[in-house]
């Protein structure tokens, strides 16, 4: 792999793309961008592995708004990704990439309203990020034409081609015109889905950035051995005892999301949680909160697992394992991105270990044995933490310090200073913003959730939600290393 240049200039870009970038605090391309857009500008069809984190969406982005003919207001440019939440942040940045030459973006996706979406293709949007089924209602209907289409674009590839998506793929196709430039981006490429790549591209050059090591070297992967009925606790006693920045706790299906976002509510831990079974707005609210850091910790299914980005995720907690050994490397992906470190820590029952093991094992990832913290030690840290804050917040003034010398001389002093610090730390609480609906938002909620619902029910309609995974077979405790089964 070739060192990144100096600047973006030298790869030959259109100086309002280069302000674009520059406002957009791009400075340098990654080694993915250096690689990926001179051949894209040149019109190569492309397969491109190379790990999250590392500016897969600008090394497609680029190539595409510079490639976009301002005289013709027609779309260009097609990006598809498996998600509505990663099909609308790809809307945002090919918008922020493109704003300097005038391009104009929208985002097509399942949710959002159908006479809003058909508005904006009527008006010549240029480029469009959307989900598959969304994007094939619009080409049946024919409020979407594709006869101008340029490049044709696969995010998170390898689930774009995997089971869930591919005859939805397949029927898109048949819209899209055979002269087009095809890119395919993906962090892992499964020997499942490489013969169906042919099937999209002509005699594509294979780009292949990590190949050795897809998963993100700067994750520190550990995992704890935790009873089945212990691991919510466990996961509690963990959260307060590694105290993350920002944490993402990813579990194998809806309700168990929420039985462990409930968890954690009730236990004080300010959290939320994001599922396909969310409105939109419900959803897009939740991210933006977690963005903006009124949320510490977010419950999800995969749903966040793929191309969400979201600044300083310093830990990620697997409650339940991942069928796949690239759904574990997306979860982890989620920390320690572009040079920032982080810790994935996978919870894992006796039914977990065999899959955990096979799944550490496919990529060579190196693991660590966690110790769970017992609930002294849990108490113990977050007493020492308390009293750093309180110290540093200000110094007892006179007065408080003689009333101090009262509590302390009475017999109760214990449950005085235990009910103070419960209102001290509800105070503290009552920073954390909980997202709230007003009448009229609660009114549009439920309008689209029964036109949501009304899509989904269409006879051969297919839906793309948050997969349910299978709780995966497994032995017993290994010591150091994958946990091995005894």
């Amino acid at each position: 792999m070739t060192l990144a240049p100096a600047s973006f200039r030298s790869l030959g870009l259109s100086q309002p793309t280069l302000e674009a970038l520059i406002q957009k605090g791009y400075d340098h391309p990654t080694p993915c961008q250096t690689e990926t857009i001179p051949p894209a500008m040149k019109g190569q069809d492309l397969v491109v592995q190379s790990r999250t984190g590392t500016g897969k969406t600008a090394a497609f982005g680029i190539p595409l708004v510079e490639k976009v003919d301002l005289s013709i207001k027609g779309v260009q440019g097609v990006v598809l990704a498996p998600t509505r939440e990663l099909a609308v942040q790809v809307a945002e940045e090919l918008g922020d990439i493109g704003k300097g030459r005038g391009v104009r973006v929208a985002a097509i996706y399942g949710g959002d309203s159908m006479e809003r979406q058909n508005d904006l293709l009527e008006s010549g949007v240029q480029l469009i990020a959307g989900t598959p089924g969304r994007v094939l209602d619009h080409l049946r209907r024919g409020t979407l034409d594709l006869k101008n289409l340029k490049m044709f674009i696969l995010d998170e590839a390898d689930r774009m081609l995997d089971m869930g998506f591919a005859e939805e793929m397949q029927k898109i196709v048949a819209f899209v015109p055979e002269e087009r430039q095809t890119l395919l981006f993906s962090a892992t490429i499964p020997a499942s889905i490489k013969h169906l790549i042919y099937n999209f591209l002509k005699e594509p050059q294979w780009l292949l950035l990590s190949e050795d090591k897809v998963y993100v070297t700067d994750v520190e992967h550990v995992y704890c051995i935790v009873p089945r009925m212990r691991k919510e606790q466990t996961l509690y006693d963990l959260l307060l005892w590694e105290e993350p920045t920002s944490a993402m706790v990813f579990c194998n299906t809806r309700e168990e999301t929420r039985q462990v976002h409930e968890f954690l509510q009730n236990r004080g831990l300010p959290s939320e949680m994001l599922s396909s079974d969310l409105s939109q707005s419900k959803r897009e609210r939740v991210l933006k909160a977690y963005r903006d850091g009124k949320i510490k910790v977010l419950a999800t299914t995969d749903v966040a697992s793929r191309g969400i980005d979201v600044d300083d995720v310093s830990h990620v907690f697997i409650f339940s394992t991942p069928d796949s050994p690239e759904q574990y490397i997306h979860r982890a992906g989620r920390t320690g991105r572009i040079g920032k470190s982080g810790r994935a820590i996978s919870l894992l029952s006796a039914h977990d270990i065999m899959n955990y093991n096979r799944l550490v094992k496919r990529y060579h990832i190196e693991v660590k044995e966690l110790r769970p913290p017992s609930s002294d030690d849990v108490t113990r840290r977050t007493a020492e933490r308390v009293l750093d804050l309180i110290l540093k917040e200000r110094e007892g003034s006179p007065d408080a310090i003689a009333l101090a010398d009262v509590l302390l001389s009475r017999d109760d002093r214990r449950h005085l200073v235990a009910s103070l610090l419960e209102v001290w730390r509800d105070e503290k609480r009552k920073v954390v913003i909980p997202i709230e609906v007003d009448p009229e938002e609660a009114a549009a909620m439920a309008a689209e959730a029964a036109a949501e619902a009304a899509e989904k029910a269409r006879p051969g309609r297919s839906y793309s939600g948050g997969r349910h995974g299978r709780r995966p077979g497994g032995g017993g405790r290994g010591r150091s290393g994958p946990p091995r089964r005894h």
